[in-house]
Order: structure tokens, then C-alpha cells, then sequence
């Protein structure tokens, strides 16, 4: 059976921690098996929670900090809409520091998307693409790179030591172990945080379908205990002006940071889609998605690598920007803070996105400082 494998902790019964809460509200729409009517459906749901979740205010801090880009497929990134004949363009992951009041009262660090460039670059089809791109991206610039339990410390103060939680929005090319338990004889980069996860995510982890090997890292959990994860059934309410919203499409278990930034508004983070007009193609500089928007009446343009449910992935997208304020980058555009943008750069010459957000840079740090 796949799931006695002993190396990757076996998916169990979901127990919530009882300073979280579920929001069945959002996840019992998923029931719907129509996807016709479980899009509009989604949509309200969307608009119901968000006007609940603006009211209870903004979580207590937010830092965001850039990390490396990275070349990816132009067909990838816009699905059946690419705006060049070029093959590849760069986005940047970006990783993002959390204070907030969990529901017991108190006040917990979270650390999103701490990607490692240097393991990340081991999954099946960024390591074909290193090859393949090896003069743009020279091996030695992966492992000069600064980690971001690093970067964390010297860019804002932070003590790695002092973060509780760890969780990605989905782990596609993710390898916890230096995170969590450490390798090569040296500790753990978070040694008091527990990663939080979609129990989904862990099952795809016990066996991978072929379409899936090229974009996951199978040992990414090896050796780690069940006590350091927190393995979540779907939506969940961390605290004030913080949520993970289950968004499954682009995998089972992917979820969307949800957060209210101070001054800001209601942002989501996402890789659902690579820069803000994805998800709302109609005002996109890039003429491509307009042109996709009026023929086909999209209201979104997805990030299809790994098309796990290409219509789940859409309503997920609608879902997101439902819940999103409007506006931060200008215009109509939803407050999508893309886990990794698109960015300018000479591999995809002469496009880059219209609207981008500004770094968030929101209340104040005090908990996790050194």
C-alpha cells in the first residue's frame, strides 16, 4: 500500500488546533460537483467571508523579503495566452514574515514560502531546465545564495528560532528537511516551528503520479517527525487578519495566504497566477490577455505547469480575488501578492506586467525579534 511507506509521515485524521478555526463556509462550496455552478457559488462565498474577515482588522506585522528569480515556460506561466514567442521569463520567488493574535490570545510568527533556491533546483524539471539554461544561471550563484532563515535575520532582526509556523502555498520543488530537522550534521534552520500543510499535499507526497514527478521533490518529508506538521483538512482561520483559504487546482492541497496588511487592505498570496492582471486580464498591458479575456470571456489567466484541475484552479483564482480588496496596484486589479511575480527581464525582452504591488512593509515586528 502506498501510504505504509515509513519515510514520509502518513496522512492522518485531521485534528484542528484549537487556536485555529475552520471556515466551512468557504470549503463547503468545493462539495458542488458543477463546475458551472460551483464557480458562482465560490464567488459569493468569496464576498461573504471577506467582509467578515475585513472587520476583525489586520494582523500585527508584515515584512516581505525577495529571493532569487528563476527562469519558467512563457506557455506555463500564461496558459493558452502566452504574449511572446519566447520560451522562458523570470519570476522571483518572494518570501513574507507574519505577526499576528492567534485565537487563544497569543501573539505567533509565521514564515511563508521560505524557499531554498539550491534544493529547490533538485525537482525533475528545474533540474533538466538548469541544464539547459546553465549560461544564464551559473550553479555556483544557487549556492552562494543566502537562505531566508538568513536573510530573516540580517534583513529584519528576526530570530529564526523564534518562528512558529512555517507553510508554503502549495509545495510544489519544496524540500522541508533543512528546515525542519536539519541535514549534513548541521540543526534545523526553524527548530521550534511546525510546517502547516493540506493533509492533501502529504498524500500526493506518498505517491506521485507520473505528470506529477517532474514539479515535486518525492523525499521532501523524509525523517521528519509527525509532531513537527500540522496536517489541515481545508480552510483555516489563524488569527486575526490571517487565513489559509484552500484554492485546490493547481494541486489538491494548495492553499492561498490570506492576510490584512495594516494601511493596505486584504491581500492574498498566490501562485495561481504570475502577476496581478492574471486576474484580470481584460486591463493586462500585455495584449495577449486582453485578447484571451474577449474571446473566450475569461475572467482569469492561470499559471499551468502543473494543471492538476484546470477548472478548480480557475474558480480558486475567482475565489481569491473575491475575498482580495481592489486597487493597491492601481486600477481594478484584486490585491493578488504572487507568491512568485513575473518580472522584467532579457529571456521574455519587451514584456513585464502593468500593475505590480508594492512591498509590504506593515505594523510593526516584536514578537520574533532577536
Amino acid at each position: 500500500m502506498p501510504f505504509d511507506r515509513p519515510r514520509v509521515p502518513a496522512p492522518c485524521a485531521v485534528q484542528m488546533p484549537a487556536n485555529f478555526r475552520a471556515i466551512a463556509e468557504l470549503d463547503d462550496g468545493w462539495r458542488e460537483a458543477r463546475p458551472g455552478f460551483r464557480l458562482e457559488d465560490m464567488r459569493a462565498r468569496g464576498e461573504a467571508f471577506a467582509r467578515r474577515f475585513r472587520g476583525d482588522g489586520p494582523v500585527r506585522g508584515f515584512r516581505s523579503i525577495d529571493l532569487l528569480p528563476f527562469p519558467y515556460p512563457v506557455a506555463f506561466g500564461f496558459w493558452q495566452a502566452p504574449p511572446t514567442k519566447a520560451r522562458y521569463l523570470l519570476m522571483r520567488n518572494r518570501c513574507n514574515l507574519i505577526e499576528f493574535e492567534d485565537w487563544s490570545g497569543e501573539v505567533r510568527t509565521i514564515f511563508v514560502n521560505p524557499t531554498e533556491a539550491d534544493l529547490s533546483a533538485r525537482a525533475g524539471f528545474f533540474d533538466q531546465l538548469r541544464r539547459d539554461l546553465v549560461p544564464f544561471v551559473p550553479p555556483e550563484l544557487l549556492q552562494r545564495a543566502d537562505s531566508p532563515a538568513a536573510l530573516a535575520r540580517k534583513r529584519l532582526g528576526v530570530d529564526p528560532a523564534k518562528i512558529d509556523y512555517i507553510t508554503f502555498d502549495h509545495l510544489h520543488v519544496q524540500d522541508l528537511r533543512r528546515g525542519l530537522i536539519g541535514e549534513g550534521g548541521r540543526p534545523p534552520l526553524y527548530p521550534n516551528a511546525k510546517l502547516i500543510v493540506n493533509r492533501r499535499e502529504l498524500e500526493t507526497l506518498q505517491a506521485l503520479h507520473p505528470l506529477q514527478r517532474p514539479w515535486w521533490i518525492e523525499e521532501a518529508l523524509d525523517g521528519v517527525p509527525e509532531d513537527r506538521i500540522i496536517a489541515v483538512e481545508g480552510s483555516v482561520w489563524l488569527g486575526r487578519g490571517l487565513a489559509l483559504v484552500w484554492t485546490p487546482g493547481h494541486t489538491l492541497g494548495n492553499h492561498s495566504i490570506v492576510f490584512h496588511a495594516a494601511g493596505r487592505g486584504v491581500f492574498a498570496i498566490s501562485e495561481n497566477g504570475i502577476c496581478p492582471e492574471s486576474y484580470h486580464p481584460r486591463a493586462s498591458g500585455l495584449r495577449s490577455l486582453r485578447e484571451h479575456a474577449a474571446r473566450y470571456g475569461a475572467e482569469v489567466v492561470l499559471n499551468g505547469n502543473a494543471l492538476e484541475s484546470s477548472m478548480s484552479q480557475y474558480t480558486s483564482m475567482v475565489l481569491e480575488k473575491s475575498i482580495a480588496d481592489r486597487g493597491d496596484a492601481g486600477g481594478d486589479i484584486p490585491n493578488i501578492y504572487c507568491s512568485s511575480p513575473f518580472i522584467r527581464s532579457p529571456l521574455a525582452w519587451g514584456i513585464g506586467p502593468r500593475y505590480t504591488v508594492a512591498p509590504i512593509d506593515s505594523g510593526a515586528l516584536t514578537r520574533s525579534l532577536a
